[in-house]
């Protein structure tokens, strides 16, 4: 639908304009002449609500009057006081023009110069809510692995995005994990401790040799003891004997007592000298006994503690394996999940009006090239299909500071317009009088 006639009177900076526009009009002028008088003109017909300030001055009324093609005709009557709009179709009057004008038209359709020269944030704004999608968090939960909740009226693509960065992140810490824990596991078998090599016989048999021969010792200690405790009775006895036989010669004979006595006493020392030799001997023979076998023990209870230390890292690393195994598991199922949740999203943008168009870290994506560095044709062609997306029944959009284009901007503009069936009222300034030139 389009309009096919307009007639202005007494609104802002005009007097008297009547034209007809086609698919592509341009108001041309200096400042000051009129040119944003015919856009005000137009989008206030189709709005709603009153505008004093729209009233030329010292005019008592206004009046704009758009014809449409399929016979429909907008009045919009402005005085100081109030604002009315009439709709008729062939000249009968239709009731509720409220109703009438809302469903021909968006309010929030969108200018595509105003979108080529906006900002990222707000370019990504215009684009969703063009392309309105919810997004079914049941199937994400399932892509995603987790439960999903989206605020209600959040975007289906800012949903996506959100769950594929917790997806994403989670993979990452995984990753960290499964490093750590690999290197974990190599410096653990690294630090192994060898296997032991073993000796003969049992902790049991070489502690009971070392019994023994303790025993052996002992029993030749206590002989040693035996007879030398006998021999130092005996040598007391005769001694005492000596004395009583000698009582009556003792003065006579204290010479030869004494060399008897140091004789006695010579002998004993020399016993136990030899006791003294008996015992080193029997320490010396046990100690040359013990030593191996204290040896052989000694290598039994370091293999035993080897043993432990070598099974208790081997088990360590046995279980450290077995996380890893998890752990790797588990950054397989999210490099799945997030390949699932691109899936997804492919599905939902192929099913777009426009294919190709994304919304990726804040900013808009088409075929995966950020729409800052697309060429100007296709900057272009993006901006005109999403203000068709919003352009409702009547496909109308007024288009302010196109004079902000570049030359080779314009004319994509103005092709990407015809060829998408808009009607678009479009002002540029310029040096020549005001001017009308529409095309079809």
């Amino acid at each position: 639908m389009r309009i096919n006639h307009v007639r202005i009177s007494n609104i802002l900076g005009l007097d008297e304009l009547e034209f007809s526009p086609e698919g592509f009009t341009q108001i041309s002028g200096p400042n000051g002449t009129g040119k944003t008088s015919v856009l005000e003109a137009i989008k206030s017909t189709l709005g709603v609500g009153h505008d004093a300030t729209l009233l030329r001055r010292g005019a008592e009324k206004g009046e704009i009057v758009l014809v449409l093609d399929d016979g429909m005709e907008l009045q919009r009557t402005v005085t100081a006081a109030s604002s009315t709009t009439t709709v008729r179709r062939y000249g009968k009057k239709v009731p509720r023009p409220a109703e009438a004008i809302k469903a021909l038209t968006d309010a929030l359709s969108v200018n595509p110069v105003d979108f080529l020269l906006a900002p990222k944030k707000d370019r990504v704004k215009a684009l969703l809510e063009a392309m309105p999608l919810e997004a079914d968090t049941k199937h994400l939960s399932e892509l995603a692995g987790f439960p999903v909740k989206a605020v209600p009226g959040l975007h289906a693509l800012h949903v996506i995005n959100q769950v594929h960065q917790q997806v994403y992140d989670a993979r990452t810490g995984t990753n960290r994990a499964v490093k750590e824990k690999t290197a974990t596991i190599n410096q653990l078998e690294a630090a192994v401790p060898p296997a032991p090599t073993g000796v003969e016989g049992s902790e049991e048999e070489l502690q009971g040799a070392i019994d023994a021969a303790a025993a052996a010792r002992d029993t030749t200690l206590v002989k040693i003891q035996t007879k030398l405790e006998g021999i130092r009775a005996d040598v007391s006895g005769t001694i005492a004997e000596l004395k009583a036989q000698a009582q009556e010669k003792i003065d006579a004979i204290r010479a030869q007592l004494q060399a008897d006595v140091d004789a006695q006493k010579a002998y004993m020392s020399d016993q136990e000298s030899r006791a003294a030799a008996a015992r080193d001997n029997a320490n010396t023979k046990f100690d040359d006994a013990a030593q191996p076998i204290r040896q052989q023990l000694a290598v039994i209870r370091n293999d035993r503690e080897a043993s432990g230390r070598r099974k208790q890292t081997l088990d360590t690393i046995e279980m450290l394996r077995i996380e890893l195994g998890a752990l790797t598991a588990d950054a397989a199922a999210q490099t799945q999940a997030l390949d699932a949740i691109e899936h997804y999203k492919s599905e939902l943008l192929n099913s777009l009006p426009i294919p190709g168009l994304e919304v990726r870290d804040g900013e808009i994506y088409r075929n995966d090239v950020p729409f800052d560095r697309l060429n100007t044709a296709q900057q272009v062609e993006v901006a005109v299909e999403i203000a068709k997306l919003r352009a409702a029944d009547l496909g109308c959009i007024c288009v302010d500071r196109i004079e902000a284009l570049d030359s080779a901007s314009l004319e994509a503009f103005k092709t990407a317009a015809l060829a998408s069936d808009l009607q678009l009222f479009v002002t540029r300034v310029s040096d020549d009088d005001f001017h009308i030139e529409t095309t079809n």
